[in-house]
């Protein structure tokens, strides 16, 4: 499987590189260290698998803050 290029459509799905169907939901996805996002679309309309890739923008900030996180999900001590 080649990775292709990340097709948005007015529904934030992807669009099928094959009949041009739009896809509502990925099949599957992995999240890989440098943050990128991998994912696998099936159509449903004419069974063509793709994948695509996703990287955050460079200057992407977290979307929690640190203290905010630690208040969320305290550390957990371990005897």
């Amino acid at each position: 499987m080649a990775a292709m290029a990340h097709t948005q459509t007015s529904d934030c799905g992807t669009t099928c590189t094959k009949c041009g169907r739009s896809l509502a939901a990925a099949e599957w996805f992995e999240r890989m260290g440098d943050g990128q996002v991998h994912y696998l679309w099936c159509c449903t309309n004419c069974g063509n698998k793709f994948e695509t890739a996703v990287s955050p923008p460079v200057d992407a900030e977290p979307k929690m803050s640190e203290r905010d996180w630690e208040q969320m999900f305290p550390p957990l001590l371990v005897a």
